[in-house]
């Protein structure tokens, strides 16, 4: 007892309140020696919540100033809030957008008002909850799905009174109760992430922001380098006001961009099969010089996928159509889809053959080969895989920004809103792999995947280089990335996208019959094309197999409706959709069959 005493009056002097689990740790004492101090009265109990966000002491002095181009874009953003409530600042990376998000957050919060500030993927947020932080303090708020439920509840609390005036979140802050919203800005806005897949509710992060603002009569502000073409679109028809921020802070030149053409180097003669010498001698050139590289591959994993040399055989996942990923580390063949995992194998099922051959690469291949290659440098992945606790990234992204990291390599992670100034070196490595996919946007992503990537190239006083490698140098895509012309490739993709009736020009509802019975799952999707062919018949398209045609073990049969953008017919087609599912899953053949419904897929 005297030993908890002393515990308590040294810890009170300097900490003041004293909490249980401290000073029965500096005294070494038992719980049921403080509970006697308790019950004599000696000390006192007392219970305290304690909030679970951290927060920082409010800054009362703020900085706005901006650049002149940046001033600018300020000023014409706010002319056009006056008769519009959404507007796109359209700034090239690196140019400082959200110094002008900064200066338009600190006038919102002196009107008193809440401000949403919204990013497509919580691993976006390290830096921006940095800057905010700085200048607003205790204000900032975070809310994404790596918290717990209890975190996310308190800070929900925070929200509807009032006490959290800036929320920093990804899609789902978008249902926060605010009480007095005022602003919200969708930054990266063409990011394919603000649209939620899977489960249900299906919805796009940025719409349904936009939708919110109506609802409380707040301003948007939509940013982004490559705006997708749906919002480019609107804001060239005057239903969103646009505004172009167009140089880079300080008037750094954008990368030059170096188009590697690998049909003239031979596999033999890439390290590890991958790095063409013309980008390892580049890569020697900037790590001499003690600056910092990022290399980008589009593929988790070691290799993405195994083929037997004999018979051809490739292992794929029990419960999906897919193949499986080889994950070096973990020792296992990962199925990217469902999730499942299963051993290396070391002999084909088909032929017996232990003869494979591994086909592309993936980041985990990647950093093995240059730890190899440059066994001085310091070598990071930044992936799902190596991203897993809810503070890694933010760890990651410090280390990188400190210089403790040399080489980066990673997956789309490496393209969303990394800034540091000691990049000098961004390398593509497999350009080909982003520019085949049956998908209508490819090109679009494709162009906005290495414009932003490039992006992180160059970003203070250096220009920094961008290194593609690729098999179509001449490819259309390749040269308006080697030109950062958005607006050029922007008019010849909207053109594609007229003629084929594909948005902005249309309104595509996606429906997928989805059954552990691959046969169950085509009549259904045939009996309800039927149903709807009359009145839809010029608009449907299908049924056919869904890309990936079996995952978790429900075979998915699809069906494309391509709708004009009448509203009315809209609105109509949906009470159909709703009332057709009901009388098919109403037959006795069709009762377990899944029918799931995606408006505006992305």
């Amino acid at each position: 007892q005297l030993a908890l005493l002393l515990a308590h009056i040294e810890l009170h002097q300097t900490k003041g309140e004293v909490s249980a689990a401290v000073l029965l740790k500096r005294a070494g004492a038992s719980a049921s020696l403080l509970k006697v101090l308790i019950e004599k009265e000696i000390l006192v109990e007392y219970r305290k919540q304690v909030d679970r966000i951290d927060h920082l002491p409010v800054i009362h002095s703020i900085d706005f100033t901006l650049s002149a181009p940046q001033e600018e874009a300020f000023d014409q953003i706010k002319a056009c809030w006056q008769h519009q409530m959404v507007c796109l600042l359209q700034g090239v990376t690196a140019s400082g957008k959200t110094h002008v998000y900064m200066k338009l957050i600190g006038e919102a919060l002196g009107r008193g008002e809440q401000v949403l500030y919204m990013l497509p993927e919580i691993a976006l947020t390290a830096q921006i909850v940095r800057r905010l932080q700085h200048c607003f303090g205790g204000q900032v708020g975070v809310y994404h799905s790596k918290f717990s439920q209890q975190e996310r509840a308190e800070l929900w609390q925070k929200v509807a009174s009032g006490q959290l005036t800036i929320l920093l979140g990804a899609r789902s802050a978008v249902f926060l109760p605010f009480k007095k919203l005022g602003l919200i800005v969708c930054d990266e806005e063409h990011d394919p992430s603000f649209k939620q897949q899977e489960p249900s509710p299906r919805y796009h992060g940025r719409d349904a922001a936009i939708y919110l603002a109506s609802l409380t009569k707040a301003k948007v502000l939509l940013g982004s380098a490559t705006p997708s073409v749906e919002t480019y679109h609107q804001a060239l028809a005057g239903k969103f006001g646009l505004v172009a921020l167009s140089q880079r802070y300080a008037d750094v030149s954008l990368p030059p961009l170096r188009i590697i053409d690998t049909r003239a180097v031979p596999v033999k003669d890439r390290a590890g099969g991958f790095l063409t010498p013309a980008l390892v001698r580049s890569m020697e050139r900037v790590l001499s010089a003690g600056r910092q590289i990022i290399l980008f591959q589009n593929r988790r994993g070691y290799v993405p996928y195994q083929v037997c040399q004999q018979c051809g055989w490739i292992p794929s996942c029990n419960h999906c159509d897919v193949s499986l990923t080889l994950h070096k580390r973990k020792g296992q063949l990962l199925c990217h889809y469902c999730g499942s995992a299963y051993p290396v194998v070391s002999r084909c099922i088909g032929c017996g053959s232990s003869s494979f051959t591994q086909r592309n690469f993936g980041t985990e291949l990647i950093e093995e080969e240059l730890q190899k290659l440059f066994p001085l440098a310091r070598v990071a992945r930044m992936d799902v895989d190596a991203i897993r606790g809810k503070h890694s990234h933010e760890q990651l992204v410090r280390q990188f920004e400190q210089g403790q990291i040399d080489i980066l390599v990673g997956t789309q992670m490496v393209v969303k809103g990394l800034d540091v100034d000691r990049v000098d070196l961004v390398g593509i490595l497999d350009a080909d792999g982003l520019l085949h996919f049956t998908d209508f946007r490819v090109h679009e992503r494709a162009f906005q995947l290495m414009e932003q990537v490039s992006g992180r190239a160059g970003r203070k006083k250096q220009t920094g280089e961008v290194i593609v490698q690729t098999s179509q140098p001449a490819h259309p895509v390749l040269q308006y990335v080697t030109a950062h012309d958005y607006r050029a490739f922007f008019d010849e993709e909207v053109g594609k996208r007229e003629e084929f009736f594909y948005p902005p020009f249309s309104r595509l509802i996606l429906l997928s019959f989805r059954h552990p019975s691959e046969s169950v799952s085509v009549l259904a999707a045939q009996a309800f094309a039927q149903a709807f062919a009359n009145r839809y018949g010029n608009y449907l398209t299908g049924p056919a197999p869904a890309v990936v045609s079996r995952v978790r073990n429900q075979y998915r049969t699809e069906l494309l409706l391509k709708l004009p953008r009448r509203s009315s017919l809209l609105v109509q087609c949906k009470k159909d959709i709703r009332e057709q599912i009901i009388q098919l899953t109403g037959q006795r053949n069709f009762r377990s069959v899944q029918v799931v419904v995606d408006v505006d897929i992305i």
